[in-house]
């Protein structure tokens, strides 16, 4: 599909506020351009012209997360390395670093398929709020949940992310930047941070979710009784 028809069926989609999904094997630029477009036009119907670039910030470091995630797969399973074993599993994190950086990414384009590892944008939305789900389909392990929530956890305690990153730097999986960045994000556009979870779906998957409420009629999912 050409960009201008993908713009013009986006904007049919968005008239009926139907849910919509951006799926992918590897983040690129023409994945990019197609979830900050939707991005854009979604604040825009809802006239949040101030949201675009900080919503998309956050949802670009989740999909890169998502990619890596995918790829530490690949590469544990290549190289017959246990991704439950906190020893083997850091280790392989050191021996791998470069494999998992951005510009390598499309070297593994066909490992993904091949094992159909795959990561998907679900957009939900009305006037009230929007949802973004990012979802890929390799389960988040024990070692995996607990670095992330580690890193969640001292991130919602920092308002500078300079400081973040002296105080609580991680050389294994990038200082956990990202996930600090986000909170510090959100926290600036007066979202409350605790908007923002990562999990597992019950099918096994691993999802991040950002509930952008837009007026005070929002009700958060987790106040509705839903985890995922």
């Amino acid at each position: 599909m050409s960009f201008d028809k993908y713009v013009t069926s986006l904007d049919h989609i968005l008239t009926g506020e139907k849910i919509f999904n951006i799926k992918f094997f590897i983040i690129n630029d023409d994945i990019e351009k197609k979830v900050e477009t939707a991005i854009s036009m979604l604040c825009e119907r809802y006239e949040r012209p101030e949201l675009p670039g900080i919503v998309y910030t956050c949802v670009k470091e989740l999909m890169i997360n998502g990619t890596k995630a995918n790829l530490k797969r690949v590469l544990f399973e290549k190289n017959e390395i246990n991704i439950d074993n906190e020893n083997q599993y850091i280790q392989g994190m050191m021996d791998f670093r470069n494999a998992l950086n951005e510009n390598a990414y499309h070297t593994y384009l066909g490992e993904l398929k091949e094992k159909d590892l795959w990561i998907n944008v679900k957009f939900e939305y009305n006037c009230t709020g929007i949802r973004i789900y990012i979802v890929n389909n390799a389960h988040i392990t024990s070692i995996e949940d607990r670095r992330l929530r580690e890193k969640l956890k001292k991130a919602m305690k920092y308002e500078d992310i300079a400081q973040f990153y002296i105080d609580q730097g991680d050389e294994l999986e990038g200082a956990g930047m990202g996930i600090a960045l986000i909170v510090m994000l959100l926290r600036g556009m007066g979202i409350d941070p605790g908007l923002f979870r990562i999990g597992n779906t019950p099918a096994g998957q691993t999802f991040a979710r950002i509930e952008i409420p837009l007026n005070d009629e929002y009700v958060c999912l987790r106040i509705r009784g839903n985890s995922v």
